[in-house]
Order: C-alpha cells, then sequence, then structure tokens
C-alpha cells in the first residue's frame, strides 16, 4: 500500500455547524481515503493567512472571509461548500412587537464581515432597508456575545444561530425573523485552500473532499456515531440537548455535494464593492475552482454515496 500523504488540515470555529472535519478526523475518514491528516484549531479569518505562509494545508473556513481575501489579491481558493445557508434568525426583546418596530434601532450581529454580519445584510435587504440608515448594525462576536448584549438590555434584536437561539427563546428573546426559511445560498462553511497547494497536491485535494463529503452523510444518517465526535470538540456533555437540536437543525442544510455558491459570492463581492467598486464587475466564478468536485461527480463518487443510505 502507498504511504498516508501528511495533510495539515484546521478548523476555524467551535459551532455546531461545524463539524465534517471533525467527523473525518475522529472516524478516520482521511485515513480511509490515504491521509495521515492533523487537525487544528486557528480561530476566525486566520487560517487563510496560515495557508499563506504555509503552516496549514486545507482549511474549512468561511465563505466570506476567503471572497474578502481573495478579492484584495490573496492566493486562496474555494474547493467546495460545506454549508451554504445563512441559518440565523433575528431575535428580539418583548418590546419589538412586529420587525416594523425595528426601524431607527439597532440591530446587533457578529464581526463585520463575517456570516452573522452577512445575514443581517440579507434580513435588511429583504424590507428595503439601508444598513446603518434605517437599521444601526453594531458587531460584538459570535452568538454567545450578541445574546449577552441582549441579556444586557443595550439592544432590542439581535442575529443568533443555533444552539444560542434556543437558548434565547427560552429567556424570552422571540424569533422575529427566520433566515434560514430563505432560499439563498451563501458560502458560509467552505473548504478552501491556496491555489498553489491545491494544484500541486491534486490527490490530497480529492481525497479531503472525499471524506468531508462522507462526514456530512454520516451527520445525517448516523448520529449515533457523529454527535459523540461534536459533544467532544465543542466539550459538552453526550446527552446534551442541543447537540440534537443542532442536528436537527444543521444536518439537513449541509451539502454532501459540496457545490459552491456563485450567487452568495456574489453577494458578498456586492457589499465588498462598496468600498472598491471594481469589485461589482468581478466574476464569482473566478473565487471557486470547481475541478475537484467535477472529477468526483464523473466518478459517480457522490451517487455512490448517497446510495448506501
Amino acid at each position: 500500500a502507498a504511504a498516508a500523504k501528511k495533510v495539515r488540515l484546521a478548523y476555524s470555529a467551535f459551532a455546531y455547524a461545524n463539524p465534517p472535519f471533525w467527523i473525518a478526523q475522529d472516524l478516520k475518514l482521511f485515513e480511509k481515503y490515504g491521509l495521515d491528516s492533523e487537525l487544528v484549531y486557528v480561530s476566525g479569518a486566520r487560517p487563510i493567512q496560515a495557508m499563506l505562509g504555509g503552516s496549514i494545508d486545507v482549511s474549512q473556513v468561511g465563505g466570506a472571509a476567503t471572497v474578502a481575501a481573495a478579492a484584495q489579491g490573496a492566493n486562496v481558493v474555494i474547493l467546495g461548500t460545506i454549508f451554504s445557508r445563512l441559518n440565523f434568525a433575528i431575535h428580539a426583546t418583548p418590546q419589538i412587537n412586529q420587525i416594523s418596530d425595528l426601524k431607527g434601532k439597532t440591530l446587533v450581529t457578529g464581526t463585520i464581515g463575517g456570516n452573522t454580519y452577512f445575514a443581517a445584510l440579507l434580513f435588511l435587504s429583504r424590507f428595503n432597508w439601508i444598513p446603518n440608515r434605517d437599521v444601526n448594525l453594531i458587531g460584538v462576536g459570535g452568538s454567545p456575545q450578541v445574546l449577552g448584549a441582549l441579556t444586557q438590555g443595550r439592544f432590542p434584536a439581535g442575529v443568533l444561530t443555533a444552539p444560542t437561539t434556543h437558548m434565547a427563546t427560552r429567556m424570552g428573546f422571540r424569533e422575529i425573523f427566520d433566515l434560514g426559511s430563505l432560499d439563498f445560498p451563501f458560502p458560509t462553511l467552505s473548504v478552501v485552500s491556496t491555489r498553489k497547494y491545491s494544484e500541486s497536491n491534486p490527490d490530497v485535494i480529492l481525497n479531503v473532499l472525499r471524506a468531508t463529503s462522507e462526514a456530512i452523510h454520516l451527520y445525517k444518517t448516523r448520529p449515533e456515531a457523529t454527535l459523540p465526535v461534536i459533544a467532544r470538540y465543542m466539550r459538552v456533555p453526550k446527552d446534551d440537548p442541543a447537540l440534537l437540536q443542532a442536528q436537527e437543525t444543521f444536518a439537513k442544510h449541509l451539502n454532501h455535494s459540496l457545490t459552491p455558491s456563485l450567487d452568495g459570492i456574489k453577494f458578498i463581492l456586492d457589499f465588498l464593492s462598496e468600498q472598491r467598486s471594481e469589485l461589482k464587475e468581478r466574476n464569482p466564478a473566478d473565487f471557486v475552482n470547481v475541478s475537484f468536485l467535477r472529477k468526483l461527480e464523473e466518478e459517480g463518487f457522490f451517487k455512490k454515496l448517497s446510495g448506501s443510505q
């Protein structure tokens, strides 16, 4: 047998929407596909710098951060998209009786330019509201920080994701809009590498994508095998109800064929073009390389995987 190929992988968040690399590592799917994998946590958008610096080969990281970096000339590319929905909800204090009550007020969100922020932009666009004119946007961090800001009474509404949404509901913050219900594709979480590495190591990329796709399939179909893995990474008890709640919320939106969303990339470019007008004309396809997915499609990998249920 050929020696396993060493690959250094990263994931960018401890979040219930982020399990594919965890599952692929702990259930030895990377090993199954001939990889000697090392998986490390590198927070936020920092995996992009780590890949550019050569300390990480492939990462599971936000598509928005990847597109923003590539738009500035970074040699990174989306190879597949794991999670293609902005699965967030707007929760508000009891004083907000209807969505129109938010006009002229502040919506608290995650980091500016992150997925939560794009969820807020999508929400405002549904009502033809202009950010920071009709509704102010303030970024405070992740969902726990957003909920903290709401509980302190600092803001009337915030953008949250599961399982923080369940906690918010129990605390009396009512959901007023579910962004996950919109059929809006977005590269929320993607498999990313540098163009240089992916072109020099095509077999590694194909096998990372195979293992990632199979991990998604197992998360959808075998929670008894996968939820204990997620419990370990999220550092919660194996019987924590949040595990099953998150699986029921997120699994249906995980994308086992890993097809990237060009419409979602265009949404990001439109936002970035407010500062750099030339990005308005950029082709979203320039930010992805689907040749690896096309090869897997041609060999029947995805069909074989979904047929094994």
